[in-house]
């Protein structure tokens, strides 16, 4: 018979952080009361990671990629293999408490065939939940909101945070639109049908495009407080910040030409503005501060969005 639950976790250069997050599942008894399956697929991290799997978690079945074929594409990778009759996109950043897992399988199988998704309550360390565990799925207005900080200048407007969802504190069961690609845990059949991530998100989009696509299957999406897990979140920002940034906002005009065609250059406008708009904003900070390297960093990184989010023909033009 299949395991209950396959648990693809994707690593990049998170070692000390994975060895915790899989000693919560073993030793602390993250996945007692389920038959399971762990597959670890590292990105090419180059820090032992595959070794101190293979030395200190024999259980897991490791797959060490020769490159990094970002998050979609490795966790690709570990669902061609899965043979669980549910499926956990986990993130290495996590720390899953005894029976977590146990009762998110429980509650999945209870629900009607129609759910084809489940996310629990997400928390940081500091134990406040995560909004994005459980959101509306993002749409152009939200882009443009967020291009000019909008979001942050009204936190509490549900017309500029329309997909954080200010108004709710998570503290229900209910239908959401989005999970969170940290803890996401999805039936088999609705894998059959709709099949793995779209690999044009490098980093990020991934799992809100795979719900948009889940939803756009007929199947529904639900949020079970009731079970929490800790997210330290933000270990992919501190691999590569400048890069990260960057690909978090092509990520974000990939997925509105993918589900908004018609509004898809209008975001990058606006995204671009915001941009410059940023840069200016830094630039007044640095005359106080000429040295600081966070707001150095900080602008370099307005820099590569903006550059990045250029017409296509426009970077084609540019010299290497």
């Amino acid at each position: 018979m299949p395991p209950d639950v396959s648990v693809v976790i994707v690593s990049y250069r998170v070692r000390d952080v994975l060895r915790d997050c899989l000693n919560s599942l073993f030793a602390g008894g993250g996945l007692d009361g389920v038959t399971s399956e762990i597959i670890l697929v590292d990105n090419a991290s180059g820090d032992g990671t595959a070794e101190m799997v293979c030395a200190d978690f024999s259980p897991v079945r490791s797959i060490a990629l020769g490159e990094n074929r970002g998050f979609s594409g490795a966790n690709n990778v570990g669902l061609a293999g899965a043979t669980g009759r549910t499926l956990l996109l986990l993130n290495p950043d996590t720390l899953v408490p005894r029976g977590a897992i146990a009762g998110c399988v429980r509650y999945l199988d209870a629900q009607p065939a129609d759910v084809g998704a489940m996310g629990c309550r997400v928390a940081g360390p500091n134990g406040v939940t995560q909004w994005e565990c459980a959101r509306r799925a993002v749409t152009p207005g939200d882009e443009i909101a967020r291009a000019f900080l909008l979001d942050r200048v009204f936190p509490r407007s549900d017309r500029f945070n329309r997909e954080r969802m200010p108004g709710w504190d998570r503290a229900d069961e209910r239908d959401v639109e989005s999970l969170l690609g940290a803890f996401m845990l999805v039936r088999r059949e609705a894998f059959a049908t709709v099949g793995g991530l779209d690999e044009r998100f490098f980093l990020m989009y991934e799992d809100t495009d795979y719900c948009t696509r889940l939803r756009q299957a007929g199947y529904h999406i639900r949020y079970y407080p009731e079970v929490t897990i800790t997210h330290l979140g933000g270990q992919s920002w501190k691999q590569e910040r400048v890069a990260t940034y960057t690909n978090s906002h092509i990520a974000a005009l990939q997925y509105m030409e993918k589900h908004f065609p018609r509004d898809a250059d209008r975001v990058r406008r606006a995204h671009r503005l915001g941009m410059r708009w940023k840069a200016v904003l830094l630039r007044i900070a640095l005359l106080r501060s000429p040295r600081n390297s966070e707001l150095l960093e900080r602008l370099r990184m307005t820099h590569s969005a903006y550059d990045a989010l250029a017409p296509a023909r426009r970077r084609e033009e540019s010299p290497a």
